[in-house]
């Protein structure tokens, strides 16, 4: 980006005038305080008087006291040449190394906007264009109408499902941690998607007793509703989603689908990400990055992995005691 050469640029300038001076004050110290003990015979001839100094040997003392003094002043300015150009080379990757975290986040956030303006144009256009084409039939029936109006519904219902997740992701607001009950958090969770599982005929299996993990209630709700949700999205009809206890701090969501191909893995809990294979579906992609935001912000911990049969198992481990 243009603003962040000049910036680079700037910051380059500024870091090696600030050397540059230090060293330019430095060294001249070090060159006055040189030069006057080499000057200082020369310039106080009774001592040479006093030990009765052939003249010839004056002259060549003060021609060897110039030649000393030139060698100095070339090799200060030498070294100084030097440190310009190392403190310019070491204030430009210091200068890049500063600004790349704030580069970094602005390409974030600007591919962040991107993505976000072409996800809620979709539906947009898609309300836009039954409308439109609705409107032109002067012979449409009141079935038809309300056909459009559930459809248009459904479409609003996306876009609020989205704003929400959006609000989630960019919400500052501080989050507490204490010990919780699990199997509450779980049963909430549960509760959230059964209609969605009832839909395809899904059975969950819930595995949790009662244990306590340290962590935030409403956060852990939230990606276990986002794990569940996305175990029923990508599972087939009458098939069954597993939750169960996953070592002594952490719960996993595991479903019967195709899985996920390796090349998605690690790319699974980003924003706007969505598989374009095994995993697609009509989905914003804010899910699996909503629910990595709050583990983040909460300390826990989360992981994918494949099933050595069918399916794929989410897993989230909270923050250690303590």
């Amino acid at each position: 980006m243009k603003i962040f050469e000049d910036a680079t640029f700037k910051l380059t300038v500024i870091y090696t005038t600030i050397v540059m001076v230090f060293v330019i004050i430095f060294s001249s110290v070090i060159a006055w305080m040189t030069l006057s003990e080499i000057r200082r015979p020369a310039e106080m001839p009774t001592i040479f008087n006093q030990l009765r100094v052939d003249s010839d040997f004056l002259a060549a003392y003060q021609a060897r006291a110039a030649q000393l003094e030139s060698t100095v002043w070339f090799g200060l300015i030498l070294i100084n040449i030097s440190t310009l150009i190392l403190s310019a080379v070491s204030s430009h990757y210091l200068a890049k190394s500063t600004l790349r975290p704030i580069e970094k986040a602005l390409e974030d956030e600007a591919q962040f906007v991107s993505d976000a303006s072409h996800e809620l144009r979709t539906p947009l256009a898609n309300i836009l264009m039954e409308n439109e084409v609705l409107l032109r039939d002067n012979q449409a029936s009141s079935q038809e109408l309300r056909d459009q109006i559930a459809s248009n519904i459904e479409e609003i219902e996306k876009l609020r499902k989205m704003t929400d997740s959006l609000l989630k992701m960019c919400s500052s607001q501080e989050i507490s941690i204490q010990k919780q009950d699990v199997s509450t958090i779980v049963n909430t969770a549960i509760g959230r998607v059964e209609r969605l599982a009832e839909g395809k005929s899904i059975k969950i299996d819930n595995t949790i007793k009662d244990f306590q993990l340290t962590c935030n209630a409403d956060a852990l709700t939230e990606i276990l509703y986002v794990y569940l949700e996305n175990a029923i999205k990508y599972s087939p009809e009458k098939s069954t989603i597993t939750i169960r206890r996953h070592g002594a701090n952490g719960i996993a969501v595991s479903d019967q689908g195709q899985g996920i191909a390796e090349k998605d893995i690690k790319n699974i809990f980003k924003r706007f990400y969505r598989a374009d294979e095994s995993r697609n579906s009509e989905g914003f992609g804010l899910g699996l990055s909503l629910a990595s935001r709050l583990a983040n912000r909460t300390g826990a911990k989360l992981s994918v992995h494949n099933n050595k049969g069918k399916g794929a198992t989410f897993v989230v481990i909270a923050k250690p005691k303590g």
